[in-house]
C-alpha cells in the first residue's frame, strides 16, 4: 500500500550524518533526499513503456530551482518515505514534487523542483521529447497530487 499515494516512492533511512546540532534532520539534507528521489523516479519512468532504451545520462536535464517545506522533524534511525511524481510539462521544463512521509504517516516534508532539458554542448534549453511525456503519463496513470 502506498504511503504518499504518488505514483513513485523509495524509502531513506535516517542516518546520524544527517543531523544537525540539535539531533534532527538538518534542513539542507533533505534536498539530498529529493534528489534521490528524483533520479530513481526518472530511472523507473525511463524503464517504463520507452520504445528504445535510455540511461539516466541519456535524459540531459538540469536543476533551475528547488524549494522544501518543513511540517516536522525527521530523527536518528528513522525510515522516511519520498513519494515524488511530475505535475507539470512545459515546453522545455517539467515540475516534480515531492512527499516526504514518516514512518508514523505524519507529513515530514513537500518539496519541489523545476527542472529543464538542457543541450550542454549548445548551451541551451530544448524541447521536451514527446516520448518521454508520454512515458511519464503511462507511468503515472493519470495521477494528481494531493497538494
Amino acid at each position: 500500500m502506498s504511503t504518499t499515494n504518488y505514483p513513485f516512492e523509495t524509502q531513506i533511512q535516517v542516518s546520524f550524518r544527517d543531523l544537525d546540532a540539535l539531533g534532527h534532520v538538518n534542513n539542507a539534507v533533505f534536498f539530498t533526499y529529493l534528489e534521490a528521489a528524483r533520479i530513481q523516479y526518472i530511472t523507473k519512468f525511463l524503464e517504463h513503456g520507452l520504445p528504445m532504451r535510455f540511461d539516466l545520462l541519456d535524459i540531459p536535464i538540469i536543476l533551475v530551482e528547488a524549494m522544501c517545506s518543513y511540517k516536522s522533524q525527521a530523527l536518528f534511525g528513522e525510515t522516511l518515505t519520498v513519494g515524488v511524481g511530475v505535475t507539470r510539462f512545459g515546453n522545455k521544463s517539467f515540475d516534480l514534487v515531492y512527499k516526504i512521509v514518516g514512518e508514523d504517516g505524519r507529513l515530514v516534508a513537500t518539496g519541489k523542483t523545476i527542472q529543464v532539458m538542457y543541450d550542454y554542448d549548445n548551451n541551451s534549453a530544448f524541447a521536451i521529447p514527446e516520448v518521454i511525456k508520454q512515458s511519464v503519463y503511462a507511468f503515472q496513470a493519470g495521477w494528481t497530487p494531493d497538494l
